[in-house]
């Protein structure tokens, strides 16, 4: 691994144990719970986790087309597909809580029931 490459996936790690893993948690917690509290919180969290993973796209593509960049092409190739799935992830995540707050606006009497 390369030098390019351990600062990348430093990165990667730090943003699925920073964001990715609390957003799933705590939509997992929403989902348990039921409430509208539960619910902001995550969707809050996921909405912060979007934007930070738009920033560490940014600072990766910047890394890797840095004239001194030092990542191989499959390298590339790896770390293009481990953001798309860290994105992938969040955008079912948000699917997840878009259906959870229908749930929720039912329960709550916002919405009829179908």
């Amino acid at each position: 691994m390369t030098n390019t490459m351990n600062t990348v996936s430093t990165l990667l790690d730090s943003f699925h144990n920073t964001w990715h893993l609390p957003i799933l948690e705590l939509v997992n917690h929403a989902w348990r719970d039921r409430t509208p509290e539960a619910l902001l919180s995550a969707a809050k969290q996921a909405e912060q986790g979007i934007d930070a993973l738009m920033y560490l796209q940014e600072v990766v593509e910047r890394l890797v087309k840095r004239g001194d960049s030092t990542i191989t092409p499959e390298e590339a190739w790896r770390v293009a597909n481990d953001l798309e799935e860290l994105s992938l992830s969040l955008q079912a995540l948000t699917a997840e809580l878009g259906e959870l707050s229908l749930d929720i606006a039912k329960v709550y009497g916002m919405i009829q029931n179908e």
